[in-house]
């Protein structure tokens, strides 16, 4: 299942353009939601929203929440601090956080601020 979350007026926010998709065929199923290409203080709220969302549909213990992180390229104190909200409520019902096509200069900052720990990475891709 696949589909399309968030609003924006006039293009104010691009978290329109996160999207949703999960597949509850097994219990090792991934549950993806796309970060939008600038996280911060605009939209951390709806970001944050859409992935608690989909964390609660996701039984205890099964699958894992995958972070597309492809078409993220900015990220503020804010939107690190929705990630890190998004990790302490999976990893309540013990579902691991995976940032999948994080590109480096996010990745350096994770590592400088020593939050690399707190997630899983996936396909680092160069900026």
């Amino acid at each position: 299942r696949t589909g399309r979350l968030g609003h924006s007026a006039g293009g104010a926010t691009d978290v329109s353009r996160s999207t949703v998709s999960d597949d509850m065929h097994d219990a090792s199923s991934e549950h993806h939601v796309r970060a939008p290409s600038r996280l911060g203080l605009e939209n951390r709220v709806e970001f944050r929203e859409i992935a608690a969302a989909v964390v609660d549909l996701i039984p205890t213990g099964a699958g894992q929440l995958i972070v597309d992180c492809s078409s993220l390229d900015s990220i503020d104190s804010t939107g690190v601090n929705a990630l890190i909200l998004i990790r302490r409520r999976a990893a309540a019902k013990r579902v691991p956080v995976v940032l999948r096509y994080l590109n480096e200069e996010i990745l350096g900052l994770l590592m400088l601020t020593k939050l690399d720990d707190l997630f899983e990475m996936e396909d680092v891709r160069a900026r």
